[in-house]
């Protein structure tokens, strides 16, 4: 609680040069800019009133293998007690400069993701006096010297100049889970009941698997134990495809590039209504030239979950109740693997691939009432459903990495296929009764029905990255998307006079979807001492045909797209930096918003898709500011957003008592809102991380949709997580999460909240962790929507086993570190002379 007491001393710095400007923010997005505008201004005046340095240290990062300049970390410690003094990031060529040093001796620490860290100790400051450092290189392995210790211990959640990065590693909360469960403990991210993502309130994300479109059916079908981290890029740059109005969820798989053989054996059971169980195993192994990895798991689930609602007519006033209880149990098999082969010196070759299946159980047993105006019994009916499903997605991928020269010159490319395939039965029983209980017949339907679903995906892409000078660069690239998705649908109903299933003809539909996008782009980069820019423009060929193979009607699309980006980036002293972002994106409508074919679910509800749907567009504009001190790294997001032809979901009253729901292009909307993120490690013992995000949408009236007003609110989300270290005892993790009311285009989603706990301790040298996490200890996470139209009001609520515990196990294996203690002499001796040990000659 301490902590919290510092924070609002610290905020108004931040956001006093921007508060007689916020009311402007919601006018348009040129206000916005003139607001950024002036806060870059005012800091960049601010700083030079700094007070002059009482020692400076220089130097420049390069990695250790090509001599490429690195943007890596920079933290100042003191020697005795380990306190953060200072901090900065360098530049785009590599150097970095902290200044204000009071003397005394210090600890430099250098990080950068995907490479070990670099401690150069003893190092003295006086003052009146510039340090300057010899080149200090990064290396991907985790070697050690006599000297420099290269051990990197990366933080639960990391913020960078375009990312937000949170490594699931570190998290007990996450054990046993699926990538779902992840994502529910990730910042500024929510999932709804059916499992929808949505980044900052909206479901317009694009969700990436290693930088590639995800080749999963399902999110549930990646394992949390598989996954390193995840990063968020809310502003993404025009090397990212444009698909996503609020930017890209990346999940980075785990690929050990540790030299020598190493693995986990992975495990671990969960008990909420039932029990159930996984288990795994990921091994490595880097030898010379070759490098392989694999990934291996499987496990089952069993839960319940319940919903209800009430939907009020008001056209022809009465009120429908329903209800439904059901049981879900299945079981998912996963593996992937890969391996790659230097050639040379930076230069490679690769292929990755993955396989996975899994098959799902569902039975539910519902009632639906029908009162009259004055709320009496008319007459209602019971249901019965058992659905099932089997699933199965396979992908493969065959990659180069071509480092040209030592100056950053370097060309990739890789082609990926994925296939997934889905096939879902669906047996429904059903009957009518009236208000006194008597059958309304003795033929209750009894309906059996298919819906098989096939993706195929191919990706093509290729990227260049040439240097100009030590401070600019420009990249470019192009990347070739081919889609096809079929999905058919087929629904039988017995007759009762011959005892046959009859296919229903007017339910019966095939629908394709293909999409043929061709992309180019092209960026610069450089930098001016502390201030660092980066232009780029993305330019997208769509083409897309639909095929109602039903009755033979086709739909086509062609669109060509500009999609611009910028990045302006301003350091302040020696931890400070201010960021303003743009960027503009799309969103296509996918397969099941464009089938028009009209598919009844049940006897009250049914869709239609509209294959005329267009894509949705939107422009972003996001302000950052990152402060650092030794008690916290403070990072306020203010962000703006403006939708164009927006695709949104509308419900209409059928024949008085169906309610369809379709989709068309409304008008637009607006987002803007704060993001506020706190990362603070002010005790040894224990971290805490902070979200806080604050944001209204405002959806504009639309005279094509007569039913819905412009609906305007605002929504927030927090979470908190604490990490706890009783020395060598355990770890204890504490992870709360709120989320407010959110508006929709035709009404409000319901708040909902849930507390976690997780406790791990190590065994056997570290090798055996034992991890326990009890999820929504009090049982409260729910989900629930509010609908109103002119015809009707619904009130919906939907229950599931969220409370449960786990008991999970991992053990690592392997020869890893006998094999660096055997060769680190050795590689001193043959070429570590250029390499991390030149770090200390500046010393």
């Amino acid at each position: 609680m301490t902590n919290f007491v510092i924070y609002p001393v610290i905020l108004p710095l931040i956001v006093n040069s921007i508060k007689h400007n916020s009311s402007k923010l919601t006018n348009s997005s040129k206000n916005l800019m003139k607001i950024s505008f002036r806060a870059l201004v005012l800091l960049l005046t601010l700083s030079i009133y700094s007070s002059f340095a009482q020692g400076i240290v220089k130097g420049k990062v390069s990695e250790s293998s090509t001599g490429a300049p690195l943007e890596a970390d920079v933290k100042l410690f003191k020697s005795g007690d380990s306190t953060l003094v200072k901090g900065t990031k360098c530049q785009p060529t590599g150097e970095f400069s902290i200044e204000n040093i009071p003397a005394g001796y210090y600890r430099l620490e250098l990080s950068l993701m995907e490479y070990a860290a670099m401690n150069v100790e003893n190092l003295q400051i006086t003052s009146g006096t510039t340090v300057k450092l010899d080149t200090l290189k990064l290396a991907k392995q985790n070697v050690s010297t006599e000297e420099i210790l290269v051990e990197e211990e990366k933080g639960l959640i990391q913020l960078s100049a375009d990312k937000k990065i949170f490594n699931v590693e570190k998290s007990a909360l996450t054990k046993g889970g699926t990538a779902i469960d992840v994502l529910k403990k990730t910042p500024l991210v929510d999932v709804d009941i059916n499992d929808n993502v949505s980044l900052r309130g909206s479901q317009n994300v694009k969700i990436l698997i290693d930088d590639k479109p995800s080749r999963f059916a399902s999110l549930k079908q990646i394992p949390a134990d598989a996954i390193e981290r995840v990063e968020l890029i809310t502003n993404p740059p025009a090397k990212y495809e444009a698909e996503g109005v609020t930017g890209i969820i990346n999940i980075v798989m785990k690929k050990n590039e540790n030299l020598g053989f190493q693995g986990s054996l992975n495990g671990g059971g969960n008990y909420s209504d039932n029990f159930s169980g996984w288990g795994g195993v990921d091994i490595s192994l880097k030898k010379k030239k070759v490098s392989t990895f694999g990934n291996f798991y499987s496990g089952t689930w069993d839960n319940i979950s319940g919903s209800s609602s009430t939907t009020t007519y008001i056209t022809q006033p009465s009120t429908l109740l329903s209800s439904t209880k059901g049981k879900n149990h299945g079981y998912w098999i996963w593996g992937q693997g890969g391996f790659e082969y230097e050639l040379s010196t930076g230069k490679t070759i690769g292929f990755e691939g993955s396989l996975g299946t899994g098959k799902w159980f569902n039975e539910d047993n519902g009632l639906a009432q029908n009162l009259n105006s004055s709320g009496s019994l008319m007459d209602y009916y019971t249901q019965s459903s058992d659905r099932n499903g089997l699933w199965e997605n396979l992908t493969g991928s065959l990659y180069f990495n071509n480092k040209l020269n030592d100056l950053g010159r370097e060309w990739s490319g890789d082609i990926t296929f994925s296939r997934n395939r889905n096939e879902m039965k669906f047996m429904l029983s059903k009957q009518d009764y009236d208000s006194l209980s008597v059958p309304v017949n003795n033929t209750p339907l009894d309906q059996r029905d298919t819906t098989l679903i096939k993706n195929y995906n191919l990706n093509v892409q290729t990227d260049y990255t040439h240097p100009l000078s030590q401070s600019t660069k420009i990249e470019t690239g192009y990347k070739g998307t081919f889609r096809s998705n079929d999905n058919e649908f087929n629904s039988d109903t017995l007759d009762y006079s011959s005892g046959n299933y009859i296919t229903n003809l007017s339910t019966k539909n095939r629908f394709k979807l293909s999409e043929y996008i061709n992309a180019v782009y092209s960026s610069f980069s450089g930098s001016i001492k502390d201030f660092s820019y980066k232009f780029g423009v993305r330019v997208e060929q769509t083409n897309t045909k639909g095929e109602l193979l039903t009755n033979s009607q086709e739909f086509k699309q062609n669109y060509f797209d500009l999609f611009p980006s910028a990045s302006l980036s301003q350091k302040i002293g020696s931890g400070h930096q201010l960021q303003l972002s743009y960027s503009r994106r799309i969103t296509r409508p996918n397969i099941w918003r464009m089938n028009p074919f009209f598919r009844k679910w049940s006897p009250n509800f049914a869709m239609v898709g509209n294959p005329e749907l267009k894509p949705e567009y939107s422009d972003s504009y996001e302000l950052s500011f990152m402060f650092f001190n030794k008690i916290a790294t403070v990072t306020p997001l203010l962000f703006y957003r403006q939708n164009h032809g927006v695709i949104s979901s509308y419900n209409y009253l059928q024949d008085s008592n169906i309610t369809v729901t379709t989709f068309k292009n409304a008008t637009g909307s607006k987002s803007y809102g704060l993001d506020l993120l706190l990362n603070s490690r002010a005790l040894s013992w224990m971290s805490l991380n902070g979200t806080f995000s604050f944001y209204n949408t405002k959806f504009d009236s639309d005279p094509l949709l007569t039913d819905y007003g412009s609906e305007d609110g605002f929504s927030w989300k927090a979470n908190v997580r604490s990490t706890f270290t009783f020395g060598s005892l355990f770890n204890l993790e504490l992870f709360y999460a709120y989320t407010g009311k959110k508006v929709n285009a035709q009404g409000t989603e319901i708040p909902s909240q849930n507390f976690d706990i997780g406790i791990s301790k190590t065994f056997l040298n570290d090798a055996l962790t034992v991890s326990l996490k009890a999820s929504d200890i009090f049982d409260t996470s729910e989900w629930g929507q509010d609908v109103n139209s002119a015809d009707y009001f619904q009130s919906s609520r939907h229950d599931w086993s969220s409370r449960q515990a786990s008991l999970n196990l991992s053990y690592r294996f392997g020869n890893v570190k006998d094999y660096l203690q055997k060769n680190k002499k050795v590689k001193q001796n043959q070429n570590e002379k250029s390499d991390q040990g030149d770090g200390n000659n500046g010393r």
